[in-house]
């Protein structure tokens, strides 16, 4: 019995020494520190692969929206209503002619800027005019 029990903890031995060669000290002082709540977060993060969050420079744009800026072939018409955000060509738009941003405005917002379109002076029709003019 006694031989048996040396050969057991002389294996024992062995594999404790080949699981200490595996571990590095960094990782084992990390092993240590995990809760087990951080070891599931860890794992869920190895099995999934992390996307870099997507900034989205048009979150501040109103939803529902009226586009008010002139109407561009393939991009947008004057007047169109957005639900859910705006389309693709249009953000390319905006990104190309950023002072059209301000001619995106909110469904309660859209009986006045229309107003301030047809009216010289007034900072909508000016952004307007520019932006007719770059197209």
């Amino acid at each position: 019995m006694a031989a048996k029990k040396k050969n057991q903890t002389k294996a024992e031995q062995i594999a404790e020494e080949q699981k200490q060669e595996d571990i590095t000290p960094e990782a084992e002082q990390a092993d240590e520190k995990k809760t087990p709540v951080e070891e599931l977060e860890q794992a869920d993060e190895e099995e999934t692969p992390i996307k870099e969050p997507e900034s989205d420079e048009f979150v501040n744009i109103p939803n529902p929206c009226v586009y008010c800026g002139p109407s561009v072939r393939g991009v947008a018409r004057q007047y169109t209503t957005y639900m859910g955000g705006i389309p693709e060509p249009l953000k390319e738009f905006i990104r190309e002619h950023p002072t059209v941003r301000g001619l995106i405005v909110s469904t309660a917002q859209f009986a006045s800027v229309r107003k301030r379109l047809e009216t010289p002076g007034t900072a909508e029709a000016i952004v307007y005019k520019k932006v007719k003019s770059e197209l």
